[in-house]
């Protein structure tokens, strides 16, 4: 027969690893469960919203975001880069990933591969020596 100290020390032990095994499924305060929606989804021009916030700097503090403008020089599609050549003439290359946003171009940055020569603003944030590209927008001919 078992001593009501072993089903105690049992039960206890249970109880301590049920509750340490839940508290990182948690949802933060603001989830969906208390009416704050949790993470929004993307605010895509499909949405009708303006776009998507550009994602947080390392250190926790938000890039500053800034723009480029010039002529699409290169597109390289397997290293997810693009090339522009500014008004000074010297060559700006940019990453970019899934989430950029690409505007007035069908096909994304695939679409791009056509268009060398075209006027490109690019809004980009500096990460770690790179230029990350968060939206990438063709520049109509005037």
């Amino acid at each position: 027969m078992t001593s009501p100290k072993i089903v105690a020390t049992i039960a206890t032990v249970f109880l301590v690893t049920v509750c340490l095994t839940a508290a990182p499924l948690q949802q933060a305060p603001g989830g969906p469960e208390r009416g704050g929606g949790g993470q929004a989804p993307p605010a895509g021009p499909e949405r009708g919203g303006g776009g998507q916030a550009p994602p947080a700097a390392p250190g926790g503090g938000a890039a500053q975001a800034k723009t480029a403008t010039g002529q699409l020089a290169k597109v390289d599609v397997n290293a997810k880069e693009i090339t522009i050549k500014g008004s000074d003439n010297k060559d700006m290359v940019f990453t970019y990933t899934d989430a950029t946003q690409m505007t007035g171009v069908e096909g994304g940055a695939q679409g791009l591969t056509g268009k060398s020569g075209a006027t490109l603003r690019v809004t980009y944030q500096e990460r770690g020596g790179a230029n990350l590209a968060t939206r990438i927008e063709v520049q109509e001919k005037k």
